[in-house]
């Protein structure tokens, strides 16, 4: 009895139709899967909303929701749509302060989490002035306070309620309810819990069907581990995984993601930015490490495999030269089988910039990445590259019922029925999302070509002003310098200084790339290398050619600090999508970025 269009409607599809197929997979401690069908998803489902029934949950309330990645999450939140309820995931990282913020505003009275830690915090909130009434723990934590229930002793009340109860909540669904909260990260303020509707989640899922059609051609594997509470992993795990019917294997530790891909060698897989730097990083480094004829084959063979690439991609026309097809057999298909990644179809990159130079690495190994573009408040995508024709250096084209344009500021403007409706409670920050006619303020800068593909120029709030009044995107020179080996991560500053400097992040896994690029050796760990004079004069000097060359005089940078550090999440530089936050590095290192205008001047100083 669900409503069509639903991902609640999708799950009972798959129960229907192929109910003993396996869905969700979870590791067990021996290294075996552990893994749960269609139809016992379906049914758990249902356990979990009648669950919630029981304990008075009343339909329109939001249920948070909080732990690593795993079936019991993915369930738990599709229990809460069933009981006619809201789940508001919250991040794992979050202090139990920024979590009570949040509970409050969603008026959460159950609250669900998976470990101790977690609990701990939910203790906290609700010893104080709180609305929590309930707390379901996904394991037995061996709590004893009459507040806490385990998910079994949910499942165990929701079998005493009749499937009457459940049935008539599901069918008073309506389309422009609100599926789902994605509080957004808060970086630059209190957080808001941006308002997905089951209307825009299968929008979504319907247009990357249509934008990948092999998706619904083949059976799919797909490995889930970013963070649940972030609408890009909602996005290819719920809103499109379970429109095609996916098999889903949960990792619940990002640092281990290289082992699960070789584990299940996953068709379809998501990474941001950083992730996919960090897998260029160490694959450089074990390419730097060959010599002679081996080495020289590795280059011929990514040389080859990027040219068709490219050749592929800008005519629309596979390329099968007898040339390629040995560079495959040799050298490419063992790169991609080492990585776990041989049978992967569909790579995509979401959440942040991805510089050009990282896309044609992987291309250059037999692995086209898509970048796609998209916020919380696109309920996660609003464009992506075409299937097998990325084009390197843009965002690609608006989904299936996406309309973009761009204002007469440059600002990105995006309408359709994937647009939130706006922030939960939240009704003054509502009217800031949207124009008076309804176009979506997305914060990014950009352009649209003449045949419909979008690029972005940089985020409005993030632009540098210099004393001499120019705009700057930072973004830009950032992509470039991450270019340069051995970087990891730029960030550029100088908003009304004369001119423009950037802070320096090396990554630990390219020291071997720097060391085989530069000709220096010695570099055992990036605080060693951060010291090296070498090294930042190495920097500097690809500095000109990598970025400086290819920017107006204005957007060139004069000076670089190396960090010794690298940036972290726990360190506070990163969001848990591991996004460089700006303000906290403008913030934590003032001391070294005000360095590079203390004291003398340089030429570009003096003449600003």
């Amino acid at each position: 009895m669900t409503l069509q269009g639903t991902m609640l409607s999708n799950i009972e599809r798959w129960a229907k139709t192929k109910g003993n197929a396996n869905a969700l997979y979870d590791l067990n401690a021996d290294g075996t899967w552990k893994s749960t069908t269609w139809a016992e998803v379906w049914a758990d489902v249902r356990r979990v909303g009648k669950g919630l029934i029981s304990l008075g949950f009343e339909p329109g309330g939001c249920v948070a929701i909080v732990g690593k990645n795993r079936p019991d999450w993915v369930i738990c939140q599709h229990g809460i749509n069933a009981a006619q309820g809201i789940p508001a995931p919250l991040y794992t990282t979050l202090l139990p302060d920024q979590m009570a913020y949040i509970i409050d505003n969603a008026q959460a009275k159950i609250v669900i989490c998976d470990e101790q830690d977690q609990l701990d915090k939910y203790l906290t909130i609700a010893n104080r002035d709180s609305t929590i009434e309930h707390i379901i723990t996904m394991d037995d934590l061996g709590s004893n306070d009459p507040r806490v229930h385990t998910l079994a002793e949910l499942m165990k009340l929701g079998d005493a309620v009749d499937d009457s109860a459940l049935d008539t909540r599901l069918a008073a669904v309506d389309q422009d309810d609100v599926a789902l909260l994605i509080y957004t990260s808060g970086t630059t303020g209190l957080p808001k819990g941006a308002m997905l509707t089951h209307r825009g989640i299968e929008l979504i899922g319907n247009a990357v069907k249509a934008v990948f059609p092999t998706l619904v051609e083949r059976e799919t594997r797909y490995v889930s581990y970013l963070p649940l509470c972030h609408a890009a992993e909602q996005g290819m795990l719920n809103f499109s995984g379970l429109t095609i019917g996916c098999e889903a294997y949960f990792c619940r530790d990002l640092t281990q993601i290289k082992d699960y891909l070789v584990k299940v060698h996953p068709t379809m897989f998501l990474a941001v930015p950083r992730v996919w730097e960090k897998f260029e990083a160490a694959l450089r480094g074990k390419m730097a490490e060959a010599t002679g004829i081996k080495a020289k084959l590795a280059s011929w063979a990514r040389e080859t495999e990027l040219a068709a690439f490219k050749r592929e991609s800008a005519t629309g026309r596979p390329v099968s030269t007898f040339s390629r097809r040995l560079a495959n057999k040799l050298v490419i298909s063992k790169i991609k089988e080492a990585l776990g990644l041989d049978a992967l179809d569909i790579a995509v990159s979401g959440a942040a910039p991805i510089s050009t130079s990282t896309l044609e690495f992987f291309a250059s190994i037999g692995i086209p990445i898509h970048e796609g573009y998209g916020m919380t408040e696109t309920t996660a995508f609003a464009s992506v590259q075409p299937y097998l024709e990325p084009r390197f250096g843009t965002i690609g084209r608006p989904l299936p019922g996406v309309e973009v344009k761009i204002a007469d500021d440059g600002e990105i403007l995006l309408r359709g029925e994937n647009m939130v409706k706006g922030y939960f409670r939240l009704p003054d920050k509502t009217a800031e999302l949207y124009t008076q006619d309804g176009w979506l303020q997305t914060g990014d800068l950009g352009r649209i070509d003449d045949q419909g593909f979008i690029s972005i120029t940089g985020r409005k709030k993030d632009l540098i002003i210099t004393a001499g009044g120019k705009n700057v995107a930072p973004a830009e020179m950032e992509g470039y310098l991450q270019a340069i080996p051995g970087i990891g991560q730029a960030v550029v500053v100088g908003d009304r200084q004369p001119f423009l400097s950037a802070l320096i992040v090396l990554d630990p896994e390219a020291l071997p790339a720097l060391e085989e690029a530069s000709g220096i050796s010695g570099l055992a760990d990036v605080a060693i290398a951060a010291k090296s004079s070498e090294v930042k004069s190495f920097i500097e000097e690809h500095m000109q050619k990598a970025c400086n060359a290819k920017v107006a005089r204005y957007q060139t940078i004069k000076k670089i600090h190396i960090l010794p550090t690298v940036f972290s999440v726990d360190g506070g530089e990163l969001t848990p999508t591991l996004k460089v936050k700006r303000n906290v590095v403008n913030e934590k290192y003032a001391k070294e970025i005000a360095s590079f205008y203390a004291g003398g001047t340089v030429q570009q100083q003096a003449r600003a």
